[in-house]
């Protein structure tokens, strides 16, 4: 007569390795597992690989706009500076400070900062958005009209396009905060994934402050 002992769900009895084999994939021991599953998400390197290539895309858009805007001779209209254009160059600068303090709280361990501090930059960032559209408004009500002045059109175009891929930099944060809080990251994918976002939001922060100086201050 064969000698079970009963556990909920499971039962061992003198059938061989087979049942020893059932028992250890149960309790996660041992036995033949299979095959690894496949990674969900891509390694480290491909957080760098694709970055690279991001920020490769962008600068080659941006330099083709900075020779059009020089080979058409735009910085020879006039073009007024609304204020606004101030604040917001301030604002999209604070992004690059808070980002700063996240990636440290992270470092830290301090997640409610952490996940705070990336919360500030997203409103820095919607609010920097804002601030640039009614900028473009008051340039257009002061007569700098897109199809009255080269100029005016190009700072339009340019400026609309910086803001694009800002959203893009405003899309990523809310991808991160969201797989911070409910996703199954590893501490090393998180980083990487911040280290990334960090230094997209840099970029984009150093490009708007060289084509505010070039659009709207050298005359």
């Amino acid at each position: 007569m064969a000698t079970t002992a009963k556990k909920p769900g499971l039962t061992i009895g003198n059938g061989g390795s087979h049942d020893i084999e059932d028992v250890l994939k149960t309790l996660g021991g041992g036995g033949n597992e299979g095959p690894l599953e496949p990674e969900r998400m891509p390694p480290p390197q491909g957080y760098r690989l694709a970055m690279s290539l991001i920020l490769t895309g962008v600068t080659m858009l941006f330099v083709t706009l900075v020779i059009v805007y020089w080979w058409l001779g735009a910085k020879k209209q006039e073009l007024a500076t609304p204020k606004l254009f101030w604040i917001s160059t301030v604002v999209v600068t604070l992004c690059s400070l808070t980002l700063e303090i996240a990636r440290r709280q992270l470092r830290r361990r301090q997640e409610q900062a952490f996940q705070l501090w990336l919360y500030v930059t997203l409103a820095f960032g919607s609010l920097f958005l804002a601030v640039q559209y009614v900028a473009l408004r008051q340039l257009a009500a002061a007569g700098f009209f897109a199809g009255k002045n080269l100029r005016a059109w190009l700072a339009f175009f340019i400026t609309g396009t910086h803001a694009a891929h800002l959203i893009g930099g405003l899309l990523a944060l809310i991808y991160l905060i969201t797989k911070s809080r409910y996703g199954d990251w590893t501490a090393l994918r998180r980083r990487l994934s911040l280290d990334g976002t960090i230094l997209y939001w840099h970029f984009i922060d150093v490009l708007w402050l060289f084509l505010f100086s070039m659009m709207f201050l050298w005359k």
